[in-house]
């Protein structure tokens, strides 16, 4: 008998740990995953981005799972350990090294295969922001290089000049412009990024320091003979333009001064950068933000000398496109005399003089997911046939494609098409290659599952379930989905995603709830397991298991205006949907986390279309907003209003009327849609904003519910499960109080 997900069910769900990737052995035999629970269980003392023992927050509550390639099976490499994540095979194949926590802070962990003996690096404790920060052994599988926690703890870091020791429970903040202008004054460690660098021998157990108390966002990538690690090292934060400034550093592993090679470039996180075959150059690619005439353009790709010798070399002025690379890397051929660079529609090459710049295009009504090579991989690697072979998404149908192209001609061959969402923040961190037996390994989802590892064949296209991590999901109903095509208020063509109900019955109208965010194009979830990853406050799934439908529409933003934009796409996309006869246009509901929460209030502001609406961390008054301080002092949400989501292109002063009119508290007088308000108190400025809106709506006399939750951050998906459940029984009863009168809630 078919089952409906509970939210037991929902809270049940394993995960692939996001931005993780996994490892294949260099035998070909094992995947080492990362999974990890819908809801992580949390020590005391969980704040900010590390909790007590030292783990960072995105990745609470993960374990390593090997999966044994020819049978399938399962087995746990720590099974002893509180937390593992980050598995990474020695080159010889006879050991896994890997974050463990087990009866003390994080530290490196070394399991022997032979015996599968684990050995834990106390003296190694580790400080990794990211998933995808994992250690990296040297080619003789001696060495593990990996972040470190600082030696001295001094955990602080001062971006503007903002200071002092916090006595007598008093927080001092102070600025200096004076002393901000001396150059020469090293920056102190970021609160998230900083760490000492160095080494941990797994034979002796020595630990060597490299470096200490610099701050390092992103990856490191060893040399071809092992001899040294290139890694960024934040010199610099640009309030205005949320950008860090780095110099991409050259370490020797035998403790020589380490020599910045390519000075004050921009990276994403930390990973555009790779070795040369012969070890002699680094190809990098930067993340500049767009700026404007005379200031530094984004994306662009230059070979810097290993030795810092001389400055790096431009490469891509024959280059239109944007290189910018969020999680990826530029690759070089075989013989280093060319460097490849992904783009959303191509692949570019270029020579390593800037000479023969060349595009392989992956045509029309096609968006490049992600090329297909192992992620760890400073060369480009091809199949036996020489192809290349890239994951594709079709914007017609959001299928996803396995296509070879031939690198000569251009021409392409489509293995296979597949109604799956390829799960992965970055173009490799969700996948790994074996060219051996021409096969992938990629985290896939699908309407019918949540993530899984599946099995990708090069050659015939054929793709198959490797192992299934929720094998009790088995049985459940999901629902429908539907993409949903309309006109926005500009007359453009945009999608939308929509679930319906597992017992929809044809030609009849159901509630309907909106899941917004500002910029999202959410008819590209429409092949995912509950339109993940961009939920807010439950999978969707279990609103449809509850008699919801529930939609997420193409939401485009121009450059400036959010607030008039937000509305111009959602209205249309809900008329749509009523048009179509799925939804009631009385009983229509919104709900959205963060920016999504902003677009419920720009929503409820402009329209009276939705009988109820959830905002949780979304803010309402961007002239407050703009100078909230976090614990550590530094001013985060300055430079999102100037130049990141909100889209106000200046300061505060510069443009007074831009803040006021793209902030909903000063047209709530408009709204009459019943609102709850979610906020955790660790979310700087969070619980502020929403007691804006709430006294706000209180003056007014509008129904509007507030609900702050102590020690929780920003997203309610990283909450403890007692409040995070009351987030979900809350949500649901909201909904079926104004959209369901009849009935009682279910949640």
């Amino acid at each position: 008998m078919p089952r409906r997900l509970s939210m037991d069910d929902l809270l049940r769900i394993q995960y692939p740990t996001l931005s993780v990737p996994p490892r294949l052995s260099p035998d070909g035999r094992s995947l080492a995953v990362t999974v990890a629970p819908a809801v992580a269980a949390r020590e005391p003392g969980t704040s900010g981005e590390f909790d007590a023992r030292h783990v960072p927050t995105l990745v609470l509550g993960s374990q390593i799972t090997i999966i044994d390639i020819p049978s399938g099976s399962r087995w746990q490499p720590f099974p002893d350990a509180e937390v593992s994540w980050g598995g990474q095979w020695s080159p010889d194949g006879s050991m896994l090294a890997a974050y463990v926590v087990m009866g003390g802070p994080a530290c490196l962990g070394i399991l022997h295969l032979a015996d599968r003996r684990v050995r834990l690096l106390r003296s190694a404790l580790v400080r990794p922001s990211f998933g995808f920060e994992l250690p990296v052994w040297t080619p003789d599988s001696r060495l593990v290089v990996a972040k470190l926690w600082p030696a001295d703890e001094a955990i602080v870091w001062d971006a503007q000049g903002t200071t002092e020791a916090r006595t007598s429970g008093v927080e001092v903040f102070s600025h200096d412009p004076n002393m901000q202008s001396d150059d020469s004054a090293p920056m102190r460690m970021h609160t998230r990024y900083g760490c000492d660098f160095g080494t941990a021998d797994v034979r002796t157990h020595e630990v060597r320091r490299l470096a200490e108390n610099w701050n390092i966002i992103g990856g490191w990538r060893m040399s071809p003979i092992g001899s040294a690690v290139a890694v960024p090292v934040i010199v610099e934060w640009e309030e205005a333009n949320q950008q860090f400034i780095s110099d991409l550093m050259v370490v020797p592993l035998d403790g020589s001064e380490p020599r910045a090679v390519a000075p004050g470039v921009v990276f994403n996180y930390g990973q555009s950068f790779s070795w040369s075959p012969d070890g002699e150059r680094i190809a990098f690619t930067t993340s500049d933000q767009p700026h404007a005439a005379g200031q530094r353009p984004p994306g662009r790709l230059f070979v810097a000398d290993a030795e810092g010798r001389r400055q790096p070399h431009f490469l891509s002025s024959d280059i239109g496109d944007d290189l910018r690379q969020a999680f990826g890397h530029p690759r070089w051929s075989a013989t280093g005399d060319q460097v490849f660079c992904l783009v959303a529609d191509g692949v570019w090459s270029v020579r390593t003089d800037g000479s023969g710049a060349r595009k392989i295009g992956v045509g029309d009504a096609k968006v490049l997911r992600s090329w297909i090579q192992p992620p760890e991989d400073q060369v480009m690697r091809a199949p036996a046939d020489g192809s290349l072979p890239l994951l594709l998404r079709d914007t017609t149908s959001q299928a996803l494609e396995l296509v070879s192209v031939d690198g000569t001609e251009g021409s392409s061959t489509t293995r296979s098409s597949l109604h799956k969402r390829y799960v992965g923040p970055g173009d490799t961190l969700g996948l790994e290659v074996d060219w051996r037996s021409q096969m992938a390994y990629l985290q896939l989802e699908a309407a019918e599952h949540p993530p899984e590892i599946w099995r990708l064949d090069l050659t015939t296209g054929e793709a198959s379930r490797l192992a299934s991590l929720n094998p009790s999901l088995q049985g459940h109903q999901f629902g429908s989905k539907h993409l949903v095509e309309f006109l926005d208020a500009d007359g453009e063509e945009c999608q939308a995603s929509l679930l319906l109900p597992p017992d929809y019955v044809k030609d009849t109208q159901v509630p309907m709830l909106v899941i917004v965010y500002g910029g999202i194009v959410g008819s590209q979830r429409i092949h995912g397991f509950g339109l993940r990853p961009c939920l807010c406050l439950a999978d969707a799934c279990l609103y449809a298991a509850l008699g919801y439908a529930v939609l997420l529409p193409d939401i485009p933003l121009g450059p400036r205006n959010p607030r008039r934009a937000i509305p111009r796409s959602v209205v249309p996309a809900v008329d749509r949907v009523v048009e179509l006869g799925f939804a009631d246009p009385e009983r229509i509901g919104v709900l959205g986390n963060s920016y999504g929460g902003y677009s419920v209030l720009a929503l409820i502001t402009q329209t009276d279309m939705f009988a109820a609406a959830v905002c949780s961390a979304g803010p309402v008054n961007l002239t407050s907003f703009y100078g909230v301080l976090n614990d550590a002092g530094e001013s985060n949400w300055l430079g999102w209003c100037e130049s990141g989501q909100a889209r106000l292109g200046g300061s505060l002063w510069e443009n007074r009327d831009d803040y006021i009119e793209n902030s909903s508290l000063f047209y709530l007088d408009r709204a009459t849609t019943p609102l709850l308000l979610f906020s955790g108190d660790d979310d700087a400025g969070a619980f502020a904003q929403a007691s804006e809106a709430f006294s706000a709506l209180r003056r007014l006399g509008q129904r509007v519910e507030l609900r702050n939750y102590k020690g929780e951050g920003h997203w309610p998906g990283s909450w403890s499960e007692p409040n995070l459940r009351d987030v979900l029984d809350r949500t649901v009863a909201w909904f079926d109080e104004h959209l369901k009168p009849d009935t009682s809630s279910t949640g």
